[in-house]
């Protein structure tokens, strides 16, 4: 080992002003919004007093600001700035892809990662269980939007101008019709569980299970699906596998900015 590598770095020298200040910043996040002096150095454990010098410099510095009328705080220009840019590096798939194995590993499912593309719900990522499914379904296939748990998501989420001519042409492919009432109630009920089943409607024998995945500013930008036996996974809205599927979306939205504070709705 280098003799300049530590061997934990936890033990690595640091400097004690920035970790306190970071602690004022994670108590600003955690907060609805514009704070007192008290409440915000409660939430950072620390005296109102020490909290107060440290927030002068930092609203010197633009991470921090006060408000002349009401004497509250809140993030300053530093700070949205240095957020924006966080933001703006992170990738959506990356941070997805990261997930999926976890998922697989964790359901027992087959884990795919969609986007919506040229020609609709498109596989971008395919994690495979250790029971895999047979189906043709692979990294490059595109999915029914009308037909598919994960094409549904995209319906709801997505603006209808966007999924309109897709699901136009796939009746004109299928030889069918959606009933516009129903489907549009099946939407509707997307959007209110944030979840989505198939139990081997699309194809026989396999069920799949969705959830969506949001960025910063609540656009859908991607859907994380479960596929499985239809003998074997649990699609019930309350069991163990759509809750690890709920919670691991949420997560993703979570990493990429999303706030919950406004999904979108099929306009």
């Amino acid at each position: 080992m280098n003799k300049n590598t530590p061997a934990n770095t936890d033990d690595r020298a640091g400097i004690q002003s920035v970790e306190v200040a970071a602690r004022l910043l994670d108590a600003m996040a955690a907060a609805d919004g514009p704070v007192p002096l008290k409440e915000l150095a409660d939430a950072a454990g620390m005296a109102a007093s020490k909290a107060h010098r440290y927030l002068v410099s930092m609203c010197r510095t633009g991470m921090m600001e006060q408000d002349s009328a009401t004497g509250m705080y809140n993030f300053g220009r530093a700070a949205l700035a240095i957020g924006l840019a966080a933001l703006g590096r992170i990738d959506v798939v990356a941070v997805a892809t990261r997930a999926l194995r976890g998922l697989s590993d964790r359901t027992g499912a087959t884990a795919v990662l969609a986007v919506w593309g040229e020609h609709g719900p498109t596989v971008i990522r395919f994690e495979e269980s250790a029971q895999p499914v047979r189906m043709n379904v692979r990294v490059g296939s595109t999915l029914p939007t009308a037909r598919s748990a994960i094409g549904q998501i995209f319906a709801a989420f997505l603006p209808t101008s966007i999924v309109r001519s897709q699901i136009i042409s796939e009746n004109r492919h299928f030889g069918g019709d959606h009933d516009v009432e129903t489907f549009s109630e099946i939407l509707s009920a997307v959007r209110q569980r944030r979840l989505n089943r198939n139990v081997g409607d699309y194809i026989p024998g396999v069920s799949a299970i969705a959830a969506p995945v949001f960025d910063a500013q609540g656009r859908l930008v991607a859907v994380v699906g479960l596929l499985g036996h239809q003998a074997s996974l649990d699609t019930s809205w309350t069991g163990s596998v759509a809750e690890t599927l709920d919670w691991m979306a949420r997560d993703i939205s979570e990493q990429l900015g999303f706030t919950g504070s406004s999904v979108p709705g099929n306009v």
